[in-house]
């Protein structure tokens, strides 16, 4: 996924969560996977939610298991980690008999949320006006920031006063690049005209 596994920051944005699936492809228990797994951390508790919550480390990504035998880890800070994650736990459940440790999960990346920042402050009223209110939130009394929405993206940026960005809803991290360079590129011909 990523070349260097120490890297959070790639050629322009920082990556803040990756959210990785994948599905071991048979049914579990739950709350007898919850009591099996030595791990640090599971959560089950279906009258609150019908997934099974696992950390493989204090404090580290989070694992949500389904019944259907689906899978969804968050809270990754590289993509390494999140495949890193992803193989461990895959190691935790073979330990357990219920898959082998090379089955296929077909687990893919599904979202990346990233952060940059911009030079300088940004003024969200003129700047909601430049881009366009068809492609623009800007409610200042209900959330600090504004939601740009650049076609053909698939991503949506949050731009708040100070400058900072965080683009959220990523396929992945060019996608995330892409929109900030678009917002980049927007921001600049705006301050020429």
């Amino acid at each position: 996924m990523e070349s260097d596994p120490d890297q959070r920051r790639c050629s322009m944005v920082t990556i803040v969560n990756a959210v990785g699936s994948g599905d071991l492809g048979t049914e579990l228990d739950l709350q007898n996977l919850g009591t099996d797994l030595s791990v640090p951390s599971t959560e089950y508790d279906p009258s609150n939610y019908h997934g099974l919550y696992v950390r493989l480390v204090e404090d580290g990504p989070l694992i949500t298991v389904y019944q259907s035998g689906k899978y969804i880890i968050s809270g990754c800070s590289s993509l390494q980690e999140l495949e890193t994650t992803n193989e461990e736990f895959i190691s935790k459940i073979a330990e357990l008999g219920i898959c082998d440790r090379s089955i296929d999960t077909g687990f893919t990346l599904q979202n990346v949320v990233c952060t940059e920042e911009l030079s300088s402050a940004v003024d969200l009223s003129t700047l909601a006006v430049g881009l366009g209110l068809e492609t623009v939130e800007y409610e200042p009394e209900q959330f600090p920031g504004l939601v740009y929405r650049p076609p053909e993206t698939g991503a949506v940026i949050l731009v708040f006063t100070n400058g900072k960005v965080v683009i959220t809803g990523a396929s992945d991290v060019t996608v995330a690049e892409d929109a900030f360079t678009e917002l980049r590129t927007r921001l600049q011909s705006l301050i020429e005209d």
